[in-house]
């Protein structure tokens, strides 16, 4: 089964993301960048608790398709208005200006450009047509015990997966070092390995005919009405010629189930495994696979004798339904109504505020199905880990690294922070879901467990800094200390895995290692201590600071020569000090190991660092180095009592500084923005006689032309899952 991470956006929500900022999608008089709201209450997640009729016919009418999925579908994923997606994104500046496409050369077309004196033709015209209107695939509930039975069988892959390779390295290694031995056997154990992998995937397939009274997969599609009479007409006419490779193992019928006329492609499993079996014996003496695997995998198809498998495919109106099943009596069915169907679901909250919206697209699972899909990934991942301390075992052995037992502490320590951290996120697990609409460009809300990466159950104390209208990037969030310190942790374990094993491999004169590199090497080793030391300054510096911060950068800096003239960014970083003592600290430590940095740098002409200059103003002290490129190009550090930032130019960390002060807003606790336009404005100052400018300048324009930016929102639903909204802005 393939995998899925629930925590990412789903891909094609990127393609929406363009597709919403042509001109074919205008735009509602809702302001830009709100944020989605209507989570149901956690009270209210039970699966079985009723939802108001009203709430359903609402979800019927703008998700259409969802309503014909039974309600205990385990999985859902869609699109919608595929041909408008389509048409939009053919319609993007972007696409008209870069695109390569080759079909129906249309001259009457042109690309407005900001800025330009007149539109280019456009190259060609893509003419793509889609059938399908909307999509929609899901997974019965079957799918949740299957992925916890499979966990084991994934550990083995993972494994596998790592054995695999260290048989390949083994082999390249024999290959590298000119051995004549005959190789033949280890070339066996690698396929072996690879041949074991496919056999715990057969061994995880049951067809057996469940009982479940739903389907396993189940999809539907919207067709345009010349799709309909031809998709009609193909099912009606359908056959298996005779010189077709199935014949005989598939045969074709028609059959009504559950008041569903269908046409259905049955598979004869018996013949099926005789098929296959035959093919392996024809195999076997080219793949070398071992009798023990041969004889496991000849076993895993005998449960074929036993099994059954359906294709049942039918139509509603215009729309095409299917359905895999290994008991179409029971399992070819859909909802009677949107009150029996997923839509009727209480943990199905697909921003129902934002309902009025054109939709594009959704996912859900429900908490069985999220659960199992990270236990997965738990189970494969640790039997990679166990795999990859094998492999690197041999190789530090073929390097000679003297002492192997720190390498394999680090590899230790990050299996367990790395697992924990995502057994934590299984125990938390909650059913989840994405949406996406249309609404002045594209949104997208992503329902999800607790992710443990920020903090969003409070505001930042560092809200109070608010992006402006000249702002091209700003943050506000709280991290999660706990998973900065895991952060920390696997650096360390990371870097003394590099260091052992690249040490050994420089040192190793049958490795091709320029003399460059084999002279640095030394000094890095004089070099360690100083570097563990500025490691520690850093973490000690962390230990001094909340878990609340601010990032800010605009391009309202005075033109640099530095620059080809054009307005220096103005940036500053500032978190919420919580002991000052410890960022002193810090400074100490890193100011003893730059004494030792710039002696090894300045071969001994050095001894430290200039002192930075230090000011006071008010409860605020500064340290600047005084750069020599100017005030506008100069990084300062200021702290307080009660605040920490690096800033560029310093005028710019006070006013940042001030805004801190202030008491926090009722905003999100996490909170990010890009905003495009400032920067292309800023290099247009300085794009006259400046080719490479005026060239970025034009790239910026056809850009800002479709989109100008994002803005992005995270915070605690009141159901306690993480709440994140993405609005990716049109320009129109």
């Amino acid at each position: 089964m393939k995998k899925h991470y629930f925590y990412s956006i789903p891909c094609f929500a990127l393609t929406c993301a363009l597709a919403a900022c042509s001109d074919d999608n205008k735009s509602s008089s809702a302001k830009a960048g709100q944020d989605a709201a209507g989570l149901t209450p956690a009270a209210a997640l039970d699966p079985c608790a009723p939802v108001a009729s009203d709430l359903v016919a609402k979800r019927a009418e703008r998700l259409g398709l969802a309503a014909l999925f039974p309600r205990d579908m385990g999985m859902v994923a869609g699109v919608y208005d595929i041909p408008g997606i389509i048409k939009s994104v053919q319609n993007l500046n972007m696409v008209k200006t870069w695109g390569n496409c080759s079909a129906e050369q249309n001259a009457d077309e042109s690309v407005a450009i900001p800025g330009e004196d007149a539109p280019k033709p456009v190259r060609a015209k893509c003419s793509v047509n889609s059938p399908v209107i909307d999509a929609m695939i899901g997974f019965g509930p079957e799918w949740a015990p299957w992925m916890d039975s499979a966990q084991s069988a994934f550990t083995g892959m993972g494994l596998n997966q790592m054995q695999g390779m260290l048989s390949a390295y083994k082999l390249y290694q024999a290959s590298a070092d000119g051995a004549k031995k005959d190789n033949s056997a280890e070339m066996e154990a690698m396929v072996n390995r690879y041949a074991e992998m496919l056999v715990q995937w057969v061994d995880s397939i049951d067809l057996r005919p469940s009982q479940a009274a739903t389907a396993p997969v189940m999809v539907a599609a919207k067709l345009t009405p010349e799709a309909v009479a031809q998709a009609k007409a193909t099912l009606k006419d359908a056959n298996l010629p005779e010189d077709m490779e199935l014949h005989g193992i598939v045969s074709l019928y028609d059959k009504t189930y559950n008041g569903l006329a269908c046409k259905v492609a049955e598979v004869d499993c018996k013949k099926l495994r005789a098929k296959l079996e035959e093919e392996l014996e024809k195999a076997k003496d080219n793949i070398k696979v071992s009798p023990e695997n041969m004889n496991r995998l000849k076993a895993a198809l005998q449960r074929l004798d036993e099994s059954k498998l359906y294709v049942a495919v039918g139509f509603v109106d215009d729309t095409l339904v299917g359905f895999v099943t290994t008991n179409p009596e029971k399992q070819v069915r859909l909802a009677a109504s949107p009150q029996d169907s997923v839509l009727a679901r209480p943990d199905f909250s697909m921003a129902d505020a934002q309902l009025q919206y054109p939709a594009y697209g959704l996912i859900f699972a429900d908490k069985a199905c999220a659960k199992g899909l990270i236990n997965l990934d738990i189970a494969y991942y640790k039997g990679m880990f166990t795999g990859l301390k094998d492999l690197m075992q041999t190789v530090g052995t073929d390097w000679k690294i003297a002492d192997l037992a720190p390498s394999m502490a680090a590899l230790d320590s990050m299996k367990g922070s790395l697992l924990g951290l995502y057994e934590k996120v299984a125990q938390n697990a909650t059913p989840v879901s994405y949406y996406a609409w249309q609404d002045q460009g594209v949104h997208v809300e992503a329902c999800t467990y607790p992710l443990e990466f920020y903090l969003l159950d409070a505001p930042s104390s560092m809200n109070s800094v608010r992006p402006g209208a000249d702002t091209v990037l700003y943050s506000s969030f709280r991290i999660n200390p706990q998973i900065v310190d895991m952060g920390c942790t696997l650096y360390e374990n990371i870097a003394q895995i590099v260091w052992d094993y690249g040490n050994a491999y420089i040192s190793n004169p049958k490795h091709d290692v320029s003399d460059q590199i084999r002279m640095v090497a030394p000094m890095l080793q004089m070099a360690r201590p100083t570097i563990e030391e500025l490691w520690k300054a850093y973490k000690t510096a962390l230990s001094g600071i909340t878990d609340s911060g601010a990032y800010i950068v605009d391009m309202k800096g005075a033109p640099s020569p530095m620059l080809k003239n054009v307005p220096a960014p103005r940036f500053s970083l500032v978190y919420e000090v919580k002991n000052r003592a410890a960022l002193g600290e810090a400074w100490q430590k890193v100011s003893d190991a730059a004494k030792t940095i710039v002696t090894l740098a300045s071969q001994g002409k050095m001894t430290e660092l200039p002192a930075p200059k230090s000011s006071v103003e008010g409860d605020v002290t500064t340290y600047d180095y005084e750069c020599p490129l100017g005030a506008d190009l100069n990084p300062v550090v200021a702290v307080t009592d009660t605040r920490w930032a690096v800033s560029m130019p310093k005028a710019f960390g006070m006013e940042v500084i001030k805004e801190s002060m202030k008491a926090p807003g009722q905003v999100a606790p996490l909170e990010f923005q890009l905003n495009l336009v400032p920067v292309r404005d800023a290099l247009k100052t300085a794009a006259e006689g400046n080719k490479d400018i005026q060239k970025a300048v034009k790239t910026l324009d056809v850009i800002t032309s479709d989109v100008t930016g994002m803005h992005a929102t995270g915070r605690k639903g009141a159901d306690g899952r993480d709440v994140y909204h993405i609005h990716v802005i049109s320009a129109k």
